[in-house]
Order: C-alpha cells, then sequence, then structure tokens
C-alpha cells in the first residue's frame, strides 16, 4: 500500500537579509512546516539540531556566486542526517546563475509528494527516476528513516486512543479496553523511540 510522503506544500516567506545564514533558521522552520524537506522527519522528534543546507552547495558557489551563502532561496531545512549525506552533491552550470541543482528537485519548486510515498513499513520509495537517484544520495533507504515515520505514527495513534479514552470513560468497558490497548501501544512506543533517538544522536550507531 502507498502511503503520503508529505501533505503539505513549502513556500519560502523571509523578505529578510541577513549576513549570517543561521539567523533564518526560524524562518526556515516555519516555512518547512518543521520538518526536514528532505525525509520528512519532524523536528519536534529529536534533540539535534536542524541545519540550513544549501541547494547549490559552498563549494560549488563561493568563487562564482557567493552571495548565494546567504540567499534565502538557496536556504533548505534539514535534519543532520540529510544535509550530511548531500554534502556538496551538485550537477549543473554555476555560470548561468540558476538555482538548479540537477542531482535534487528543488523542495519548493517540487512538491515531494508526487515524488516519493512510503510505503507499509515506513521506508521512501519513488517510481521516478531522479527520485530514486535522490534516495540513494541522501540515504533515504537507511532504517532510521522507516523507524521515524513508524515513531510519528504511533505516537499518533497514542494521541488518538487518549482522545477516545476521555470520550467513553475509563471505568466504561470500553474504556477499559482502549486503556489496555494503549499501555501495550506505549510500551512498543517507548523502545521504538529509544532505539530511534539512539541511532540518531549518536554516530557510532549506523542504522
Amino acid at each position: 500500500m502507498r502511503r503520503k510522503f508529505r501533505d503539505y506544500t513549502i513556500k519560502r516567506t523571509c523578505t529578510k537579509e541577513y549576513k549570517d545564514y543561521h539567523s533564518y533558521m526560524k524562518y526556515l522552520s516555519e516555512d518547512f512546516k518543521h520538518r526536514c524537506a528532505y525525509c520528512n522527519l519532524l523536528d519536534t522528534q529529536i534533540t539535534t539540531p536542524y541545519e540550513a543546507d544549501h541547494f547549490i552547495p559552498e563549494d560549488v558557489f563561493k568563487d562564482e556566486w557567493p552571495e548565494l551563502k546567504t540567499l534565502y532561496a538557496n536556504l533548505v531545512y534539514s535534519c543532520k542526517k540529510c544535509n550530511g549525506a548531500k554534502s556538496n552533491h551538485y550537477e549543473g552550470d554555476i555560470t548561468k546563475r540558476e538555482l538548479k541543482n540537477e542531482l535534487f528537485y528543488e523542495p519548493e519548486q517540487t512538491d515531494y509528494g508526487t515524488v516519493f510515498y512510503r510505503g507499509d513499513d515506513g521506508g521512501i520509495y519513488s517510481d521516478d527516476e531522479k527520485g530514486r537517484d535522490m534516495i540513494t544520495r541522501l540515504k533515504l533507504y537507511r532504517p532510521i528513516h522507516n523507524l521515524a515515520w513508524i515513531c510519528e505514527k504511533t505516537k499518533l495513534t497514542l494521541e488518538k486512543l487518549s482522545t477516545q479514552i476521555k470520550e467513553v470513560g475509563k471505568e466504561s468497558e470500553r474504556g477499559r479496553l482502549l486503556c489496555e490497548a494503549k499501555e501495550e501501544l506505549q510500551a512498543y512506543y517507548d523502545n521504538c523511540i529509544a532505539v530511534f533517538m539512539a541511532n540518531y544522536n549518536n554516530n557510532k550507531f549506523s542504522l
């Protein structure tokens, strides 16, 4: 079964200009809906700070087009793992001064929801040739991305169970059954999030 990769659009709204590109982080977070543009990880799921990826890498633009270092249109909200995997990968002609990197779809211009999808296992897949190449380059095939999706969906289910319990009452027969289900699911979630956090935050883990 195919599941949505993301169901929102990205639009850069910041009109301010800063000398330090790190100053754009709060705007990137809002414009990218608090999610990594590449893997869709929600920034509240981890404690590792998010980063500003340069869509056209600095190694490419530093001599020909240095203004790209602080140009908001060239910045992408990214988790640490995706930013590290993307690194300085680039294909194109920087002398044309176009905000294009032929190796990747620009996340504001292209709806990643039409390029990628999730499988039942939480894995990221694509029927698009460039999309599959992006999965390889960004290492979106790693199990850590499956686990992140599973953790997020499990947390959402726990929240729904809590709402249902409040509606029917803990003392009702259905309420007691829901409480038991929630308790079991909570234990599962606690294990999943512990493994996820250990792998994500510790470079010695390679999941």
